[in-house]
């Protein structure tokens, strides 16, 4: 008589064979995660390129043609590229460390307000302004926040945005971040094979991402709120000036949707830890929702008790996010944490 074998235990065999082979199939037509980080960091470069692009052609446009139509265009494709370079932010090593490239594209903190003395004095040069002059003036005045102070800082209600050495700065600027941003492209498609086939960069760029949603969580929040023992002081927060705070936040927090989520997603399913992959799926989505519902600026929050609580709410969706990463991901992944970059001064 043959042995009978109990329905459930077959029933479950069968369930974890196929669970087997569905997770062997998708992970054989599946690209590697640090393939998949290079792709989509590649894809972010390029944007972030093609964006600079657009902003230098809408600034050789507002000084053949200075009106209204033109100085709102320029705004726009300024906040749009500034977007596409928070959005790959996460990004802290390989070409962006070379040259001084991130403080090149992001002068910040400025905490002794060097990006409006730069220009300044760019702004009374004899002669109006060129790339070569923008080069040799230092990291304060090649990025986007010397494009907001001419473009927003209540300094340049007495000269004009359209005045020879204004229009010359802004060109000069708009072209160094060109060139800039192309060789960060140019340069991240060389680097991938050899990041690819490096296992130490799996831990690198889990790292470089945990850090970035560290200076989110401590500079770019808790310090012009006031939440680490200083006074509120919504001039410790990037992008003030324009009332654009929490939409770079927004943006660096889509950047790591896209960027780090499907490589991290498909790193942490081969390991086994499927749910916790999940769970950051879904801290990250609850916190692009809060990012979504506030207001683009953070200055004003502070004064409105309403408002400062609505951020505040977001600050711990921030640190939510934060913990899972720095504590439960580095874990599961075997990633020991040394020096936190946001800590200290």
């Amino acid at each position: 008589m043959p042995t009978r074998v109990p329905f459930r235990r077959t029933a479950q065999t069968g369930l974890v064979a196929a669970s087997l082979l569905l997770t062997l199939g998708a992970s054989a037509d599946q690209p590697a995660p640090r393939e998949q980080w290079h792709q989509a960091a590649q894809q972010q470069y390029t944007a972030l390129a093609d964006a600079a692009k657009t902003l230098e052609q809408s600034a050789a446009d507002y000084c053949q043609s200075s009106d209204e139509t033109t100085r709102s265009a320029l705004k726009a494709d300024w906040l749009a590229a500034y977007r596409d370079w928070q959005a790959v932010r996460y990004i802290q090593f390989g070409p962006i460390e070379q040259q001084s490239r991130g403080w090149q594209l992001q002068f910040w903190p400025d905490s002794k307000n060097l990006v409006g003395r730069k220009v300044n004095t760019q702004l009374k040069a004899d002669a109006p302004p060129t790339e070569k002059d923008v080069e040799q003036a230092g990291v304060a005045v090649q990025g986007f926040p010397a494009l907001e102070y001419l473009l927003y800082d209540d300094a340049m209600q007495a000269t004009a945005l359209d005045s020879p050495n204004a229009c010359a700065l802004t060109q000069a600027v708009s072209t160094h971040l060109t060139h800039t941003t192309q060789a960060l492209a140019d340069d991240w498609d060389a680097f991938g094979q050899h990041f690819e086939t490096t296992d130490g960069y799996t831990h690198t760029l889990l790292q470089s991402a945990i850090q970035s949603v560290e200076l989110l969580e401590e500079k770019r929040l808790a310090s012009p709120l006031g939440l680490r023992g200083k006074p509120a002081n919504g001039y410790r927060a990037e992008a003030w000036r324009s009332g654009q705070s929490i939409a770079l936040m927004q943006a660096s927090l889509k950047g790591i949707d896209r960027g780090l989520m499907p490589g991290l997603t498909a790193l942490l399913t081969s390991r086994g830890h499927a749910e916790l992959a999940q769970s950051v799926r879904e801290q990250l989505d609850i916190t692009l929702e809060r990012a979504a519902a506030l207001p683009d600026g953070l200055a004003p929050a502070i004064e409105d008790d309403a408002a400062f609580a609505n951020i505040q709410g977001f600050y711990v969706q921030i640190s939510q996010l934060r913990q899972l990463l720095a504590l439960d991901v580095a874990a599961a992944t075997g990633l020991r944490r040394g020096f936190n970059s946001s800590d200290g001064d």
